[in-house]
Order: C-alpha cells, then sequence, then structure tokens
C-alpha cells in the first residue's frame, strides 16, 4: 500500500501569513484577514481581507498548485488597492510556512461588491504547496 498523503492548506498559509505581516506595513485601521467575509460586513466596518483557494492543478502525491485569490473589501478604493498590493508584494517575496512558491500574479482588479456596497480589490497567484503525510 501507498503512503497515504493529504493536500496542506496554502490558502490558511497565506492568510495566517498576511495577518501576522501586513499590519505593520500599512497606516490607519489594521485589517481583518480571513477565509471568507463575514455576511454582516459593511464599508464602516474595519477593511477585511479574504484568501480564497480557486483550486487547481496537482502533482499527486507530491504537491498542488491552488489558485489563490485574495480579495479585500473596504470603504474606497484607494485603501482597498493599497491593502491587496502590499498582499500581492509579500506572498511573492516572503518565505510563507506551507506554501512552497507564490508566482504568477495577476494584476489587480477593483470593483464594487452589490451585496454590501464595499469596495473589492482583487488579485491572484498561483501558489504550489507540498502534499502532507497522513
Amino acid at each position: 500500500m501507498k503512503p497515504l498523503r493529504i493536500p496542506g492548506d496554502p490558502a490558511r498559509a497565506a492568510k495566517d501569513h498576511l495577518a501576522a505581516t501586513i499590519p505593520a506595513l500599512i497606516s490607519g485601521i489594521d485589517p481583518t484577514f480571513g477565509l471568507s467575509l463575514p455576511g454582516d460586513w459593511t464599508p464602516a466596518s474595519a477593511p477585511w481581507v479574504v484568501v480564497f483557494d480557486d483550486t487547481g492543478p496537482a502533482v499527486w502525491p507530491i504537491a498542488t498548485r491552488p489558485l489563490l485569490r485574495i480579495t479585500v473589501w473596504s470603504s474606497g478604493r484607494t485603501r482597498s488597492r493599497e491593502i491587496a498590493g502590499l498582499c500581492l508584494g509579500v506572498l511573492l517575496a516572503h518565505q510563507i510556512p506551507g506554501i512552497a512558491t507564490a508566482r504568477d500574479p495577476s494584476s489587480i482588479l477593483d470593483a464594487r461588491d452589490s451585496h454590501n456596497n464595499g469596495i473589492m480589490a482583487s488579485f491572484t497567484v498561483r501558489a504550489t504547496a507540498r502534499t502532507i503525510a497522513a
């Protein structure tokens, strides 16, 4: 029987690293970091950064290569893009525990969220995460 391997969780690894790193790099109200946006978030709330795992190919049993989508919600375009830009730079420049590499970034896209009226700024990076022995 082959050894049992399971996928890592690069979205959580990225979220945890950004939460530990970004607040020291920005001025103003610190954003909150999560893996989902609370249903009661409004533009009057602190900025919110969410890391989504949009899936991707695997080189099984060695690694997975998901597309990570980072979206920032805030009350304004400038603030959302500032935070998103810092997140993009950190993900590409830092060695992040749980992520072997982060590469192939997209540009930052901004939009208004029709559900809560917040201003979003999003980008993607391709992460490589090694599988874990179970």
